[in-house]
């Protein structure tokens, strides 16, 4: 039987790899003076992502005071038909925002069997929600703030059915901005990325 010697670059340690066979070759990968490990021969054992959706947004939006979770914008809608029940489905929104005082804004991403995002439900609930603003995560500015805010979550596609996902936002005081300072100056871009994956 071949095999494929590598020799170390110092010590003279030899690392050899050897194809499997029965009997007492069977070693997959042998390393001096260590005992069996095990070689990957197949992207099959790997998870695969199966298909990526996605929206970008490029322009502003605001938030003022509301007591109920609002859709910062209907451009980040994305909808998705996963290929297989048991595939994990990965949302992840980078969202550029600005605050000009030390109020709190929550954040949430939903999921409706609609396009247009009617009846949404919270993707990935946090065991304790006592107000509009706990979610995902909660940003609590100082005066005169520009952050990302990356809101990623995960959840098993559970059917085949299509389905759309869309960030939303409630704070009950002051303004949170979208893609600038105050709406009105260091302009930026945010996005959505929506991830089926193979996780069997």
């Amino acid at each position: 039987m071949s095999s494929i010697k590598l020799t170390a670059d110092s010590g003279g340690g030899t690392f050899e790899i050897k194809a499997p066979s029965s009997g007492s070759n069977a070693r997959v990968l042998t390393l001096p003076d260590s005992a069996d490990a095990t070689l990957l021969t197949s992207l099959s054992s790997l998870g695969k992502t199966l298909q990526t959706k996605y929206a970008v947004k490029n322009n502003g939006a605001s938030l003022s005071s509301t007591t109920t979770p609002a859709e910062i914008s209907s451009d980040f809608r994305v909808t998705i038909t996963p290929t297989s029940a048991s595939s994990l489905m990965i949302i992840t929104a980078n969202l550029f925002i600005s605050k000009p005082d030390d109020q709190n804004v929550g954040f949430r991403m939903y999921e409706s069997s609609s396009t247009d995002m009617s009846s949404p439900a919270f993707v990935q609930s946090p065991s304790t929600v006592n107000s509009s603003q706990d979610g995902n995560l909660n940003v609590v500015g100082s005066s005169r703030i520009n952050l990302v805010v990356l809101l990623k979550v995960f959840k098993l596609a559970g059917n085949t059915t299509a389905r759309t996902y869309s960030p939303f936002w409630c704070q009950t005081g002051s303004n949170t901005y979208l893609n600038s300072y105050s709406g009105g100056g260091y302009f930026g871009t945010s996005g959505i990325t929506v991830e089926e994956v193979d996780i069997t």
